[in-house]
């Protein structure tokens, strides 16, 4: 799949008008990295893209935007897409664009709306990225990894398909990410690989500058999925490594964002309220060691690739720890409630939690406007109502 390597490949369109209060995940990466907050200029930050799989997570991210004036963006994987289409990925974009967007022009900040690990490899994937770029304002083009023939992709047809997603993004005004190496672990049915490989720096270089991605996802020993190494164990990511695709990285295009996959962390508040609900209840002894078994990204490390320029997160293991964890203990209270709404609302006010705590933890907050809530007085509690837990708006 040769590439003439002389076209360059199109500039993003960035005078392209989303619907209102919308804009592209790189324009929101680019005032992270460059440490933007309404008028001022302050220290880098990032922007974490919670994989949201409900209405109900999707209200939850919202809310927790809006009390903070954070910068949003949402991202949907394939198999979220079908969940919510009824079982048709393509449908679900329709579902998904039409209700981001109703709450976008009703909202106090700015929202991306993304593809995760958009497919081009395959022809059912292609239809979905397809008509990702038609109702979404970015996505990512992960041709790095062949998930059905379960092996990596050889670099020039990783550059030649993440290069026609490019072309036809681009001109749209809709930001593309690609991904070079291999990220292990299960992130879900339709994202997983049993093997990992480090993104190799020259082959970074060519990659950049052939495809004209503005947002990569390097893999430096993050991981997807509740295990991302042994208990007991700290994960360790190549840092070293990290810092050197920065350095190149900038060098070709200061525009380029760096993506962490795979970087969710471990609440210990979550698990510890998970498991005391369990060892007081009549659940399974695997279910409990489960629990205890969950291995995490420290954030130190994360925190790290931030300063250092990686402007966008993604999470969402620890979001459905906290759903999981706070389901447990409301049925656990409360089993005879017959209100969906009941619990619906416990576990989306578990969830505006962990999206408030995760974006204090980025410093994505007072981007927009000064933040609704005071942030110092935020306590992550599961044993308490969303209204405790902000400690009332300022």
């Amino acid at each position: 799949m040769a590439l003439d390597s002389y076209i360059r490949p199109p500039q993003l369109n960035t005078d392209r008008k989303f619907p209102d209060n919308m804009l592209s995940a790189h324009a929101l990466l680019s005032r992270a990295k460059n440490g933007e907050k309404g008028s001022k200029k302050e220290k880098r930050y990032a922007v974490p893209a919670f994989n949201v799989t409900t209405i109900a997570s999707i209200n939850a991210a919202f809310t927790a935007y809006e009390m903070l004036g954070s910068s949003g963006l949402l991202a949907f994987s394939n198999s979220a897409l079908k969940f919510l289409g009824r079982g048709d990925a393509v449908f679900g974009l329709e579902v998904v664009h039409d209700y981001v967007a109703k709450l976008a022009k009703r909202s106090s900040v700015k929202i991306a709306t993304h593809l995760d690990h958009g497919d081009y490899i395959h022809d059912s994937g292609r239809k979905v990225v397809q008509e990702a770029v038609r109702t979404l304002t970015s996505v990512m083009a992960d041709c790095s990894t062949d998930e059905k023939a379960k092996r990596p992709t050889p670099l020039e047809a990783n550059v030649g398909l993440t290069r026609e997603v490019v072309n036809m993004a681009h001109p749209q005004g809709v930001s593309v990410e690609g991904e070079l190496g291999v990220l292990a672990g299960e992130e879900d049915e339709d994202t997983k690989s049993d093997f990992s490989t480090y993104t190799n720096p020259v082959e970074l270089e060519r990659f950049l500058r052939e495809t004209g991605v503005l947002m990569l996802a390097p893999t430096i020993g993050t991981m997807h999925g509740p295990n991302k190494g042994k208990p007991g164990q700290k994960v360790k990511l190549n840092v070293q490594l990290a810092h050197e695709l920065l350095k190149l990285a900038d060098s070709i295009d200061p525009r380029i964002c760096f993506v962490a996959h795979g970087a969710s962390t471990l609440y210990s508040q979550v698990t510890e309220y998970a498991i005391r609900t369990l060892e007081k209840g009549n659940f399974s002894n695997g279910s409990l060691q489960k629990w205890k078994d969950f291995v995490g990204t420290d954030w130190d490390q994360i925190e790290g690739l931030i300063e250092a320029g990686f402007c966008k997160i993604n999470t969402d293991t620890e979001n459905r720890q906290t759903f999981l964890a706070k389901l447990l203990g409301t049925v656990a209270q409360e089993a005879a409630k017959i209100d969906i709404r009941y619990y619906d609302t416990a576990t989306t006010e578990a969830l505006t939690q962990s999206y408030i705590q995760k974006l204090i933890m980025a410093g994505n907050y007072g981007v927009w406007h000064d933040p609704k809530i005071d942030i110092k007085k935020f306590k992550f509690d599961l044993s308490k109502s969303l209204a405790d837990a902000v400690g009332g708006a300022s």
